[in-house]
């Protein structure tokens, strides 16, 4: 009797496998037959069977990646609300652990593909605003706790936050041996206080 595929679990390691790939040696370098062998196929006839190409491919792969980070954070904020639950969704976006690394090597070379890739934009855009939502929402809540005085602008400080973690990214990247993930911790705590968030309000 034949084995069961599980179609699902090789779809993943086939994506997954393409992050790694990327993260060595570049997006423009992971080739199909490079991906297959990784995988331990013969040839790329088998990725066919789940994508068409390697656009399709890297759309899926990058997909994964927003989906990922956003499956974290629901876990890290469950519970939380205001100030705690904005601190652990920044966490889970920063490039500060082994994890986050790898996927933010990806997501660098995503970004730069998404320039002419209407696509790939497209996915990078909706995560962002899907983040930026959820900043709004934990200072909104933060507000009503009394856990800081009223923002004049949260818009401004959920951009500002964005673009922080975005920036880390990019300079993890460039010069890792300088950035830590301790440091960019640091960086995000103190761009929180400095924005007035984390303050109780005044009595």
């Amino acid at each position: 009797m034949p084995r069961l595929v599980d179609h699902g679990e090789r779809r993943r390691t086939i994506i997954e496998t393409t992050w790694r790939l990327i993260a060595e040696q570049g997006i423009e370098n992971a080739s199909m037959r490079d991906i297959a062998h990784a995988c331990g196929y013969a040839g790329p006839g088998v990725l066919a069977h789940y994508f068409p190409n390697k656009d399709a491919l890297l759309l899926a792969a990058y997909r994964l990646i927003c989906d990922n980070t956003n499956d974290r954070i629901a876990a890290s904020r469950a519970g939380k609300r205001g100030i705690g639950a904005l601190n652990a969704l920044c966490l889970e976006i920063i490039p500060a652990d082994p994890v986050t690394t790898v996927e933010a090597r990806v997501a660098v070379a995503f970004w730069q593909r998404a320039q002419t890739e209407e696509s790939l934009r497209d996915v990078g855009r909706a995560a962002l605003e899907h983040w930026r939502s959820e900043i709004l929402a934990c200072l909104a809540q933060a507000e009503v706790d009394g856990e800081c005085a009223p923002i004049p602008d949260p818009d401004a400080v959920a951009e500002e936050l964005l673009n922080l973690m975005i920036g880390l990214h990019v300079t993890s990247m460039l010069d890792p041996g300088a950035l830590s993930g301790s440091r960019q911790r640091l960086l995000l705590h103190r761009s929180i206080s400095r924005l007035g968030v984390g303050s109780p309000a005044a009595p």
